[in-house]
């Protein structure tokens, strides 16, 4: 029988660590840049609409030099006051980072069974970042997209 081998470092770094929290943080703001290439210039709220499916809704909550905080959902036509799954996020353009809030609503989400995890907690910020980190794979497989509209 053939046995696999693993590289000693990579035995010592746990799948749900700090380190691989940090990786995920910046997974997601490269997939947040693709999504919204101009976040750090856009104002208000934005809508990203395709063929295939449900709007997308982003909306500018707070900027500062370094850090833009958006909430982002899908808008469902059918039902104007369904938004789901309505994450609050904050991008730290300096450090290249992005993450869900840990005031995000998130009674809606069924990740834990059980009682959900206090949202300073390394599994909760893990498990809902991983969630961040599909759904905007999944966005922009969608060919959602957010960009500034210039006056010529």
């Amino acid at each position: 029988m053939l046995k696999l081998q693993t590289h000693p470092l990579l035995e010592r770094v746990p799948c749900r660590s700090f380190a691989t929290l940090m990786e995920l943080y910046e997974s997601n703001y490269i997939l947040m840049r693709r999504l919204a290439p101009s976040l750090r210039s856009m104002e208000g709220m934005a809508c990203s609409s395709t063929n295939a499916g449900v709007d997308l809704r982003l909306t500018i909550m707070e900027r500062s030099p370094y850090t833009t905080t958006l909430a982002m959902s899908h808008w469902f036509d059918h039902d104007p006051e369904a938004v789901e799954p309505d994450l609050l996020l904050r991008v730290y353009h300096d450090a290249r980072l992005a993450e869900v809030m840990p005031d995000t609503p998130v009674e809606q989400f069924q990740l834990w069974e059980g009682e959900r995890p206090d949202s300073r907690s390394l599994e909760w910020r893990w498990e809902m970042n991983r969630f961040l980190n599909r759904w905007l794979r999944y966005c922009l497989s969608e060919g959602h997209g957010f960009s500034v509209v210039t006056d010529a």
